[in-house]
């Protein structure tokens, strides 16, 4: 673990500075073409995009170890595409609205499943306040981040109990609330690898109601088109490969759902009010996790969650070269810079959910 702060250089963080010194090194970044995704990359991302899915269903195909290595192939591919949509929604790739964006969203939302609308929606508001909250006029915390309330399934921090039992009117909601809030740690893993399907049901009801028609069809075609291609293509009875499209899901949601909950679950809920601007907002709420070939390809360079969060349009695969740098800015200014070992993140989080559940 290692966890710095830099509090006894200063007499407490200060958030100007922080501000001062982020604009600064945004700067630095932006000459060193840090925010450019080069066209290689944009190529390889293609490649990858349309490639790996079609080597899966080849696998597949061809049934045994293969089918299995199919299986493994394409639950990487779920979260890989998700990185890369996460990119597009974020204009890494220039204006979300420009030609080429639009069509690789489009195509994100057809090999993926869930599209930029939702998406979009969402991760805006998370990025302007993570793990932020307003306090309401009975005096209730109530969340302003989405990411943070999954009211019923689970309570994410003690903090939300009152705002999560307000949430039921009816005496069984409250019962089954209360079941589920004490079971989650418990339910918690199982939860994670049935995000996909959440996270697609809500881009389609979303598209549709936004009139994001071609949206909302490509995410629908993913999983009938899927489905039909596993029945057609599986060498036994057609129930062998839907089984194994709908395994991949789960696995694809269960790592990209790990990912997400690694970088804010048990940091600081905080009323918004008290915050001091957009990246004290971001400090006080943010940690990475390591950083290596193997962690920032598996994660989406999303390890480095600070600098993500410190600059949003940074291309992903530059994001670790702003660690020292960012580390060293938020020191100075009196804050802590969090970064965890993967086992002391989980572990972190698992705290915070279980004091949650005893709330």
């Amino acid at each position: 673990m290692e966890l710095v702060a830099g509090a006894h250089e200063v007499s407490g963080p200060d958030a100007r500075a922080l501000a001062q010194r982020m604009a600064s090194l945004k700067t630095e970044a932006r000459a060193k073409g840090y925010f450019d995704v080069t066209i290689w990359e944009q190529a390889l991302r293609c490649v990858e995009l349309v490639g790996v899915p079609a080597l899966a269903f080849y696998l597949l195909s061809q049934g045994g170890l293969a089918a299995f290595a199919g299986f493994v192939i394409l639950g990487l591919h779920y979260p890989r595409t998700a990185y890369l949509g996460h990119d597009l929604a974020h204009n890494q790739w220039g204006p979300r609205d420009d030609a080429k964006p639009r069509f690789m969203l489009r195509a994100v939302a057809l090999l993926q499943g869930f599209g930029a609308t939702w998406w979009v929606e969402k991760h805006e508001l998370h990025h302007s306040f993570p793990n932020a909250c307003r306090m309401s006029e009975g005096g209730v915390l109530t969340p302003i981040d989405g990411d943070i309330d999954s009211v019923p399934w689970i309570v994410w921090d003690k903090a939300l109990v009152e705002y999560n039992s307000l949430a039921a009117d009816a005496g069984w909601k409250k019962t089954a609330f209360l079941a589920l809030r004490r079971a989650q740690v418990a339910l918690f893993f199982p939860l994670l690898s049935i995000a996909r399907f959440n996270w697609s049901w809500q881009s389609i009801e979303t598209a549709f109601r936004r009139e994001k028609t071609v949206e909302g069809v490509l995410c629908v075609a993913h999983w009938v088109l899927g489905l039909m291609l596993a029945g057609m293509l599986t060498p036994g009875a057609a129930w062998t490969g839907w089984l194994w499209f709908v395994s991949a899901q789960l696995l694809g949601g269960f790592i990209l759902a790990f990912v997400f909950v690694l970088n804010h679950t048990g940091m600081e809920i905080y009323d918004a009010t008290e915050a001091k601007g957009f990246y004290d907002r971001q400090a006080r709420a943010t940690r990475n996790t390591p950083s290596s070939l193997f962690f920032d390809w598996l994660t989406g360079g999303l390890n480095s969650q600070i600098e993500h969060h410190m600059f949003p349009t940074m291309a992903r695969s530059n994001l670790s070269k702003m660690r020292a740098a960012t580390r060293k800015a938020m020191i100075e200014c009196g804050y802590a810079y969090e970064e965890l070992g993967n086992r002391e993140a989980m572990q972190a989080v698992l705290g915070a959910l279980s004091a949650a559940a005893k709330a």
